[in-house]
């Protein structure tokens, strides 16, 4: 079985993450517990014997500045986020080698698990999608450590109702390049004609994903804003249990309790 959107087939769809299947709300205690966690380990390897809290503090700041500078930038080409902390710590002087690099970056994205919440509508639309024999897969911006973004995709219990995820630290290239939308529908094992990127950014998820010959729709929840970018989606939804209707497939009820907007 397979849903149609406007006069083409759909047999597979893709997914945005953040911001679309969930979104994350920042919990400062995780994050301040992370950095003393981090600074206790750069002690007990003899790396900085008095590395505090704080430092750890500012590096992420750094690290944060860069990867939003970067995101701003346009730039196709994903940051090497490991790159950019060495280099944030080292001119602090605390050298990391690559094992600490490694447990470094995990402890910091434990610390953002509490604060990862699935819009209640996900799994179901997910499910249904499934259930009308649609493949979905997931395509993310996310230059974290690939290891724990998988982690955190079991955490929140996504993995089974998926069957591909692609993220852009994997791939190197971030949405909307070419190249990210073909590395998804190459794990999705998809054709982009008959496939649709559901996401809740005009530029990475609609235009990028039209750009590759990919139908684009834009997931804007009530209370968020028109985007002004130009172009126009292939359809609008304003809750994901609005898709599987959409695509012609029996509709989806829509939950009482929405995430918060």
């Amino acid at each position: 079985m397979s849903g149609r959107l406007g006069d083409r087939p759909v047999t597979s769809v893709l997914f945005d993450y953040g911001d679309t299947l969930m979104r994350v709300a920042v919990r400062k205690d995780e994050l301040e517990a992370a950095r003393e966690r981090i600074a206790r380990l750069l002690r007990e390897r003899g790396l900085a014997p008095s590395v505090s809290a704080e430092l750890i503090r500012q590096v992420h700041g750094v690290v944060e500045a860069a990867l939003t500078e970067h995101a701003r930038s346009g730039a196709l080409e994903e940051i090497d986020l490991a790159a950019t902390a060495t280099s944030a710590y080292a001119q602090r002087g605390v050298p990391l080698d690559d094992r600490t690099l490694d447990d470094v970056l995990r402890i910091e994205q434990e610390a953002w698990l509490t604060g990862v919440e699935l819009d209640p509508e996900a799994l179901p639309t997910l499910d249904a999608l499934r259930a009308a024999g649609i493949r979905v897969g997931l395509c993310s911006n996310a230059p974290y450590r690939v290891r724990s973004m998988h982690d955190q995709l079991a955490h929140v219990g996504l993995i089974p109702h998926l069957d591909a995820v692609t993220f852009s630290g994997e791939v190197g290239w971030r949405k909307p390049a070419r190249r990210m939308f073909a590395a998804a529908l190459e794990a999705l094992d998809a054709v982009a004609a008959e496939t649709v990127m559901v996401g809740d950014s005009p530029e990475a998820d609609v235009a990028g994903a039209q750009e590759a010959g990919i139908r684009g729709v834009l997931f804007r929840p009530a209370g968020r804003g028109a985007s002004s970018a130009p172009g126009a989606p292939d359809a609008v939804i304003d809750r994901l249990s609005a898709l599987p209707g959409m695509l012609g497939l029996p509709r989806l009820a829509p939950l009482e309790k929405t995430r918060r907007s």
